[in-house]
Protein backbone atom coordinates (compact mmCIF):
# COMPACT_ATOMS: atom_id res chain seq x y z
CA UNK A 1 0.00 0.00 0.00
CA UNK A 2 1.18 3.51 -0.80
CA UNK A 3 1.79 5.77 2.18
CA UNK A 4 0.62 9.36 2.39
CA UNK A 5 4.27 10.46 2.36
CA UNK A 6 4.72 8.64 -0.95
CA UNK A 7 1.64 10.37 -2.39
CA UNK A 8 3.06 13.75 -1.37
CA UNK A 9 6.42 12.82 -2.89
CA UNK A 10 4.76 12.01 -6.25
CA UNK A 11 3.35 15.54 -6.34
CA UNK A 12 6.57 17.09 -4.97
CA UNK A 13 8.55 15.64 -7.89
CA UNK A 14 6.03 16.98 -10.39
CA UNK A 15 6.01 20.40 -8.75
CA UNK A 16 9.81 20.48 -8.95
CA UNK A 17 9.63 19.71 -12.69
CA UNK A 18 7.08 22.49 -13.30
CA UNK A 19 8.49 25.08 -10.88
CA UNK A 20 10.24 27.05 -13.62
CA UNK A 21 6.93 27.76 -15.38
CA UNK A 22 4.24 27.31 -12.75
CA UNK A 23 5.07 28.37 -9.20
CA UNK A 24 3.57 26.48 -6.30
CA UNK A 25 0.67 28.43 -4.73
CA UNK A 26 0.84 29.10 -0.98
CA UNK A 27 -0.72 26.61 1.44
CA UNK A 28 -4.01 28.49 1.84
CA UNK A 29 -4.44 28.81 -1.93
CA UNK A 30 -3.67 25.10 -2.38
CA UNK A 31 -6.38 24.29 0.16
CA UNK A 32 -8.84 26.58 -1.61
CA UNK A 33 -8.00 24.96 -4.95
CA UNK A 34 -8.44 21.50 -3.39
CA UNK A 35 -11.91 22.50 -2.17
CA UNK A 36 -12.71 23.83 -5.64
CA UNK A 37 -11.55 20.62 -7.31
CA UNK A 38 -13.61 18.56 -4.84
CA UNK A 39 -16.61 20.67 -5.82
CA UNK A 40 -15.89 20.10 -9.50
CA UNK A 41 -15.71 16.36 -8.81
CA UNK A 42 -19.11 16.50 -7.13
CA UNK A 43 -20.47 18.60 -10.02
CA UNK A 44 -19.31 15.98 -12.54
CA UNK A 45 -20.85 13.17 -10.46
CA UNK A 46 -24.16 15.04 -10.30
CA UNK A 47 -24.14 15.59 -14.07
CA UNK A 48 -23.58 11.88 -14.62
CA UNK A 49 -26.19 10.85 -12.07
CA UNK A 50 -28.82 13.43 -13.01
CA UNK A 51 -28.57 13.55 -16.77
CA UNK A 52 -31.95 15.25 -17.21
CA UNK A 53 -30.94 18.34 -15.22
CA UNK A 54 -30.30 21.47 -17.29
CA UNK A 55 -27.53 22.81 -15.04
CA UNK A 56 -23.95 22.65 -16.34
CA UNK A 57 -24.79 20.65 -19.43
CA UNK A 58 -22.24 22.70 -21.39
CA UNK A 59 -19.33 21.52 -19.25
CA UNK A 60 -17.30 18.44 -19.96
CA UNK A 61 -15.58 17.68 -16.66
CA UNK A 62 -14.49 14.15 -15.90
CA UNK A 63 -15.14 13.13 -12.28
CA UNK A 64 -11.97 11.04 -12.09
CA UNK A 65 -9.77 13.88 -13.37
CA UNK A 66 -11.35 16.37 -10.98
CA UNK A 67 -10.82 13.98 -8.07
CA UNK A 68 -7.17 13.54 -9.05
CA UNK A 69 -6.75 17.31 -9.12
CA UNK A 70 -8.24 17.54 -5.62
CA UNK A 71 -5.59 15.16 -4.26
CA UNK A 72 -2.91 16.98 -6.24
CA UNK A 73 -3.77 20.25 -4.50
CA UNK A 74 -3.97 18.67 -1.03
CA UNK A 75 -0.51 17.18 -1.56
CA UNK A 76 0.68 20.55 -2.94
CA UNK A 77 -0.24 22.13 0.40
CA UNK A 78 1.48 19.39 2.36
CA UNK A 79 4.71 19.86 0.39
CA UNK A 80 5.06 23.24 2.06
CA UNK A 81 4.30 22.09 5.58
CA UNK A 82 6.23 20.09 8.15
CA UNK A 83 7.76 16.85 6.93
CA UNK A 84 5.35 14.01 6.34
CA UNK A 85 6.11 11.36 8.90
CA UNK A 86 2.52 10.38 9.47
CA UNK A 87 1.85 6.78 10.28
CA UNK A 88 -1.83 7.35 9.53
CA UNK A 89 -3.33 4.04 8.44
CA UNK A 90 -5.51 4.79 5.43
CA UNK A 91 -7.32 1.47 5.90
CA UNK A 92 -8.80 2.76 9.17
CA UNK A 93 -10.25 5.88 7.55
CA UNK A 94 -13.85 5.92 6.44
CA UNK A 95 -13.11 7.28 2.98
CA UNK A 96 -15.86 9.83 3.35
CA UNK A 97 -15.87 12.33 0.50
CA UNK A 98 -17.50 15.10 2.54
CA UNK A 99 -14.90 14.67 5.29
CA UNK A 100 -12.39 16.10 2.81
CA UNK A 101 -14.36 19.36 2.61
CA UNK A 102 -14.80 19.49 6.36
CA UNK A 103 -11.12 18.93 7.11
CA UNK A 104 -9.93 21.45 4.53
CA UNK A 105 -12.48 24.10 5.50
CA UNK A 106 -11.66 23.55 9.17
CA UNK A 107 -7.99 24.22 8.44
CA UNK A 108 -8.82 27.41 6.49
CA UNK A 109 -11.05 28.61 9.34
CA UNK A 110 -8.23 27.99 11.83
CA UNK A 111 -10.58 25.61 13.61
CA UNK A 112 -8.35 22.55 13.37
CA UNK A 113 -4.63 21.90 13.23
CA UNK A 114 -2.21 21.23 10.40
CA UNK A 115 -2.80 17.52 10.84
CA UNK A 116 -6.24 18.03 9.30
CA UNK A 117 -4.56 18.30 5.90
CA UNK A 118 -2.84 14.98 6.48
CA UNK A 119 -6.22 13.47 7.38
CA UNK A 120 -7.76 15.11 4.30
CA UNK A 121 -5.19 13.39 2.08
CA UNK A 122 -5.86 10.16 3.97
CA UNK A 123 -9.61 10.49 3.35
CA UNK A 124 -8.89 11.36 -0.27
CA UNK A 125 -6.77 8.23 -0.63
CA UNK A 126 -9.27 5.99 1.17
CA UNK A 127 -12.17 7.29 -0.94
CA UNK A 128 -10.14 6.76 -4.11
CA UNK A 129 -9.56 3.14 -3.09
CA UNK A 130 -13.26 2.68 -2.36
CA UNK A 131 -13.93 3.84 -5.92
CA UNK A 132 -11.50 1.18 -7.18
CA UNK A 133 -8.71 3.64 -7.91
CA UNK A 134 -5.04 3.32 -7.04
CA UNK A 135 -4.33 6.71 -5.37
CA UNK A 136 -0.68 6.74 -6.44
CA UNK A 137 -1.54 6.00 -10.07
CA UNK A 138 -4.27 8.64 -10.04
CA UNK A 139 -1.81 11.24 -8.74
CA UNK A 140 0.84 10.20 -11.28
CA UNK A 141 -1.72 10.62 -14.10
CA UNK A 142 -2.79 13.99 -12.68
CA UNK A 143 0.85 15.13 -12.48
CA UNK A 144 1.49 13.97 -16.05
CA UNK A 145 -1.56 15.90 -17.30
CA UNK A 146 -0.46 19.04 -15.42
CA UNK A 147 3.07 18.76 -16.79
CA UNK A 148 1.82 18.13 -20.33
CA UNK A 149 -0.31 21.26 -20.11
CA UNK A 150 2.35 23.57 -18.67
CA UNK A 151 5.76 22.30 -19.77
CA UNK A 152 7.11 22.82 -23.28
CA UNK A 153 7.00 19.96 -25.74
CA UNK A 154 10.34 18.20 -25.86
CA UNK A 155 11.35 16.95 -29.31
CA UNK A 156 14.30 14.60 -29.17
CA UNK A 157 17.01 16.29 -27.13
CA UNK A 158 16.27 19.82 -28.33
CA UNK A 159 15.08 21.58 -25.17
CA UNK A 160 13.65 25.08 -25.21
CA UNK A 161 15.80 27.31 -22.99
CA UNK A 162 14.11 27.92 -19.65
CA UNK A 163 14.44 31.70 -19.98
CA UNK A 164 12.12 31.60 -23.02
CA UNK A 165 9.34 29.78 -21.17
CA UNK A 166 6.28 31.64 -20.00
CA UNK A 167 6.14 31.74 -16.22
CA UNK A 168 2.62 31.81 -14.84
CA UNK A 169 2.21 34.62 -12.32
CA UNK A 170 0.79 33.88 -8.91
CA UNK A 171 -1.60 36.67 -8.04
CA UNK A 172 -4.83 37.24 -6.26
CA UNK A 173 -8.15 37.48 -8.09
CA UNK A 174 -8.12 41.21 -7.37
CA UNK A 175 -4.67 41.60 -8.97
CA UNK A 176 -5.79 39.62 -12.01
CA UNK A 177 -8.94 41.74 -12.35
CA UNK A 178 -6.80 44.91 -12.33
CA UNK A 179 -4.97 43.47 -15.34
CA UNK A 180 -8.26 42.89 -17.12
CA UNK A 181 -8.43 39.13 -16.60
CA UNK A 182 -11.78 37.62 -15.82
CA UNK A 183 -12.40 34.53 -13.72
CA UNK A 184 -13.81 31.55 -15.59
Amino acid sequence: MTTLAELVDIVRQSRERTDSVFPLPDVDSCIDYAITEAGEYLDAVLRDKRDTDKRNRDKDHDARNEYGQCGYMIASALIQMRPMGSTLDVDTLAGEFYAIFSLLAGFRNDAISDTSIIYALGEWSAFAMQRGENPAELLRETCAAFEAKHLPVVRGYDFEPVDKLFRYPVMSAEEAAKQGEQAE
